[in-house]
């Protein structure tokens, strides 16, 4: 039951909810912004308008009926609705795309999909596409009672939500006529949209909250502060879109399970015009050629253009954060990229002709080896297909376009030891590249089942004279001589370099592992596998239902073992773990909630056939309540707040834990300060708490013991006090010389840098802070050394920045006098090594592509003189320096030939 949290920033997720409530405004007047959440409308490129999901129509004759309470009793003025999944919800659509996805079955919404479709899943809610439909709903009467008619047959979820509650319950089937409803506290989601530099507000954003399983959208509209809230909702996991007008639509995951009250941060990128300009090989405008754009945040999709007669191409309404572009011409023989981000530069793109590398294979005899598979890896090819080829029957290949610098080639067939080699692009073309392949010795055999069944997509490793586990980390390449898969007729065939006594590791799901000792070569092996134990069952809550997005562990009890197998939870609640050797085990059930992981284990015995069956129930367990306070004792509001296990209760069969800090996402403190942790089972927990601006001082709260950095509690205590001191803050105006605020970014010690427009700063440091960087566009980095204090604000007053000058550096190579247009380069300002006295800091070096005239502007130069260093990107060499004078506004650097 160790703590073992998710760390990561806290994400946002749309559900499907009835109830939305925004933030009050200034006045402290709530004001709903529709009616109804699907009334909100909202576009984020003015292209695209949200549309009303169509309302409930009867669509068959059953109903369900029954009545909604709290513990105080009936309720009225509950919305009960009942929808259900089908193959178009989001939650029930396939991972799109072939391989591993269509394998395993992975659905849309699944987070390794997602990482691929973050855009199309964003698209299709900001569209309520996928979203699970409603076939009925009704508000409840003064007795609670509520009736919802025109059913077709077969089994809904029901959704109930109040001003004061909210219950889901799926599997309610039609023609139910006394369904029971209890509402639950629920909990309320709010945060802020901002920009990208995590300040700035976006009022008017819109925010959807969808339920991941059950698929249904709950909208609001940010306010004047991009402030937002949804709630109160059914506990469950939530994904979060949010949209705005000008701006990427953006999906955000957190993989807790929510019940109690979060606040998160949704940053958007704003969507701007991206231009560039892309030379052929000869550093001339390469006009009509194709140019593809591909963004890292979450998007799969590849957008292409066309350059006009100049070379010169444009991308209309890209996100504001850098993208990968790339070239071809029209035969494919030459081939360029860059990185550029719309707001920083113009993309430059220098293609160069595209590599082939040809040679033979041959044996040791010096015979050509045909079918010899030969193929690129770790190569950036854009829409290129993967560099292969095979040999031919006189042993050669030709293998391209090549386009890495660096390429790591492998060469594999039968009966033979698979090779790997690194080339150097510059080489590539050179001479001709000839290998030579080892003849391999062999272990073949078959793999059943103790019926005597094959067994397919069993994997095995070969380890010559030792455990086979040690080869687990070598090169991916070599490991193909010693690992392989059975076939469907669970056949296999192992190839190795020498001959002599060797292990043989079988594996395989709901299978034992097995090691079996060889002789190489051997043939007609027969290595049997087992089924052994199994341990299956089902995870209920505290009322005895069906618990899903739980995580399941089965722990190896032998002293010093460490070893644990996960299981996953299905929908029903049930689990199934097989193939286990016999032990004892300790099997735990685990969900994170924020500020707890909950958990339930039990002590499983099992034999070499035992076929177990076991229910873990969660404790309702006991709350502990408190308050975060200032060191005045007043309320500190929006304070999140962890429980976890002491590290020295944290069973012995888990051999590592991690330590309780302020992480992940913490149930958050109300505006009276007042939080409630619930589900709280072991004797003693450990409480953090943070919150941007201010530091937890565990010496100074009270309601338990206190260490360095937390407060050890017991549920159920009282008059718990987390104190939280006001970090000491930075203050400073930033101004150019002639009195003129200057936008301006505070870079360290802060974990992100922070942006001001009217170069006015306020932020909370750490005490260990020394020093400070500022910087401005155009002005040279401005330092300041400080010694902050604990409850001691520093005002640095107006700072003056002096504004650096500007130098075009025009590049040149000497082994290739044609213009470098487009052309990657670094270009780094330095002062040798030995800056004069007070002289100013350097801006940091250029790494992009030179201009259309092979050049590039550097700006924030120090007023004094520098020496310029530039070297070609691709390979570092070539190395060109000059002295650039004080007044000096252009320098031309040479490249030596190799």
């Amino acid at each position: 039951m160790g703590p073992r949290w998710l760390a990561g920033a806290v994400v946002v997720v749309v559900v499907g909810l009835f109830w939305v409530m925004p933030l009050p405004g200034r006045d402290g007047a709530f004001r709903t912004p529709a009616s109804r959440p699907s009334d909100a409308i909202a576009g984020s490129s003015g292209t695209a308008r949200a549309t009303k999901p169509a309302a409930p129509r009867p669509t068959g004759s059953l109903r369900i009926q029954g009545v909604v309470r709290d513990a105080r009793g009936p309720v009225r003025g509950v919305r009960v609705s009942a929808s259900r999944v089908d193959a178009e919800t989001l939650s029930e659509r396939p991972c799109p795309g072939e391989g591993e996805a269509t394998m395993f079955d992975e659905r849309l919404l699944d987070a390794d999909c997602l990482l691929d479709r973050e855009a199309e899943v964003a698209g299709l809610v900001e569209l309520r596409e996928g979203e699970a439909p409603v076939f009925a709903e009704t508000t409840t009467a003064e007795d609670g009672a509520f009736v919802l008619q025109g059913l077709p047959p077969g089994a809904f979820t029901l959704w109930a939500l109040g001003e004061h509650g909210a219950v889901m319950r799926p599997r309610v089937p039609a023609g139910g006529d006394a369904v029971e409803l209890l509402l639950e506290q629920g909990f309320q989601l709010s945060g802020v949209v901002t920009a990208q530099d995590g300040r700035t507000p976006l009022p008017g954003a819109r925010v959807t909250v969808l339920h991941e399983a059950h698929t249904r959208f709950f909208d609001a509209l940010a306010d004047a502060q991009g402030r937002f809230r949804v709630g109160p909702l059914p506990p469950g996991r939530y994904l979060e879109v949010a949209s705005a007008r000008g701006w990427r639509p953006g999906l955000f995951r957190e993989a807790l399970w929510l019940d109690a009250d979060v606040e998160v941060v949704l940053t958007l990128h704003r969507m701007e015009r991206l231009e560039g300009q892309v030379f052929t090989p000869q550093g001339l405008p390469a006009g009509v050629v194709t140019v593809n754009l591909h963004s890292g945040i979450g998007s799969g999709d590849v957008r292409s253009t066309r350059s006009d007669a100049q070379g010169r191409f444009t991308f209309e309404e890209v996100p504001d954060v850098e993208h990968r572009l790339w070239a071809w011409d029209s035969k494919r023989t030459a081939y360029g990229d860059a990185i550029a981000q719309p707001s920083l530069e113009q993309a430059f793109i220098r293609m160069k002709p595209t590599t082939f590398l040809e040679g033979t294979v041959r044996d040791e005899q010096g015979r050509p080896l045909d079918g010899v598979r030969l193929s690129a890896q770790g190569m950036v090819l854009g829409d290129a297909p993967s560099p292969e080829a095979v040999t031919d029957m006189a042993g050669h290949y030709r293998l391209g376009p090549v386009l890495a610098s660096e390429l790591k080639l492998s060469l594999t067939r039968a009966h033979f030891l698979n090779r790997t080699e690194h080339v150097s692009q510059q080489d590539a073309s050179a001479h001709a590249w000839d290998f030579t392949l080892s003849r391999a010795v062999s272990v073949e055999g078959l793999v059943v089942d103790t019926e005597g069944r094959p067994l397919a997509g069993v994997t095995l490793r070969l380890a010559p004279g030792s455990d086979p586990s040690i080869y687990i980390n070598r090169d991916r390449a070599a490991q193909q001589d010693e690992n392989t898969v059975s076939d469907e007729a669970g056949r296999f065939l192992l190839e190795t370099a020498g001959e002599g006594p060797a292990r043989l590791w079988a594996g395989a799901a709901d299978f034992m592992p097995e090691k079996v000792s060889v002789k190489v070569p051997a043939t007609g092996l027969r290595v049997v596998l087992r089924r052994g134990a199994s341990v299956s069952g089902t995870v209920l809550d505290a009322k005895g239902q069906p618990m899903p997005s739980v995580e399941v562990q089965l722990w190896n009890m032998a002293p010093g073992s460490g070893e644990a197998r996960a299981g996953t939870v299905d929908a029903a609640g049930g689990f199934s773990l097989r193939g286990l050797k016999a032990g004892r085990y300790a099997l735990e059930a685990l969900r994170g909630t924020p500020g707890l992981e909950q958990s339930a284990s039990s002590i499983v015995e099992l034999g070499e056939h035992t076929q177990a069956v076991v229910s873990l129930r969660f404790e309702e367990g006991r709350t502990l309540e408190g308050m975060t306070v200032d060191t005045e004792g007043h309320p500190v509001p929006d304070v999140q707040v962890r429980a976890c296990l002491p590290l020295d209760d944290v069973p012995a069969w888990q051999l590592s834990a991690a330590e309780c800090g302020p992480r992940g996402t913490g149930v958050r403190s109300g505006a009276d300060g007042r939080f409630v942790l619930k589900h709280l089972v072991a004797p003693t927990y450990q409480l953090v708490a943070w919150k941007e601006g201010r530091s937890f001082t565990p010496a100074r709260s009270r309601g338990g013991k206190a260490d360095a950095s937390s407060l050890h509690v017991a549920p159920g205590g009282s008059d718990v006090r987390l104190v939280l001191e006001r970090s000491p803050h930075l203050r400073a105006r930033v101004v150019s010389a002639d009195g003129a605020p200057l936008p301006a970014s505070l870079w360290a010690p802060v974990p992100m840098p922070v942006s001001s427009p009217d170069g006015v700063f306020d932020v909370a440091l750490g005490e260990d802070a020394r020093q400070v960087l500022f910087r401005a566009k155009g002005f040279l980095d401005l330092r300041r050394d400080v010694v902050m204090r604990p409850g001691v604000d520093l005002d640095l007053g107006t700072l003056v920045m002096i504004r650096g000058r500007k130098a075009r550096v025009i590049v040149r190579d000497e082994a290739h006098p044609g213009p470098l247009a487009g052309v990657k380069v670094i270009v780094d300002a330095s002062y040798e090594g030995t800056p004069p006295p007070d002289a100013p800091p350097v801006p940091l070096p250029f790494i992009g592509s030179l201009d259309g005239e092979g050049a590039v502007e550097l700006d924030g130069l120090p007023l004094v003189p520098v020496v310029l260093t530039v070297s070609l990107l691709a390979s570092g060499r070539n190395q060109g320096v000059t002295l650039l004078a004080t007044h000096q506004e252009t320098a031309t650097v040479t490249l030596p030939a190799p």
